[in-house]
């Protein structure tokens, strides 16, 4: 594959991250405010449902970005990032749905899920930073996004 055809793939990965992600921040807003008020079990399916399609997407990145990649040194960064990921999405999936069946310790469970959101957004950037510091086109597509 061509570096023309992993740059779009790139893309199109970043722009469904980012619908899915979107999607996800109004399920969480929604969640914790909802929480305050009552149990919304039924909130927790959808939620799951989007959590899932976030762990595929992180799946796709992975076996897009391992397909083109064959340092040995990135692979391993990959691997650590993929279960990072995987890890992370399962925590918020699992926090929000605490939140959404429990009542009790609401406000504990939406401060945890902060912390946890705050924590998770600075790793992601860590391996972000240092995959692009190896990997030049996705230096290029990070420096793309910063100019738009």
């Amino acid at each position: 594959m061509t570096e023309a055809h992993w740059h779009m793939e790139e893309t199109t990965w970043r722009k469904s991250h980012l619908r899915v992600g979107y999607t996800l921040l109004v399920f969480v807003v929604t969640a914790i405010i909802l929480s305050f008020f009552g149990r919304y079990v039924w909130l927790t399916i959808p939620f799951v449902l989007i959590g899932m399609a976030m762990i595929g997407l992180d799946v796709k990145k992975y076996r897009m970005r391992r397909t083109h990649m064959k340092d040995r040194d990135v692979v391993k960064l990959l691997k650590w990032n993929l279960l990072y990921d995987l890890i992370s999405s399962g925590v918020l999936v699992s926090l929000i749905s605490a939140l959404l069946i429990f009542q009790y310790d609401s406000l504990m469970l939406a401060i945890g899920l902060l912390v946890w959101g705050v924590v998770s957004d600075q790793m992601s950037r860590m391996f972000q930073k240092k995959l692009n510091e190896r990997v030049p086109l996705l230096q290029q597509l990070d420096l793309e996004r910063r100019n738009q």
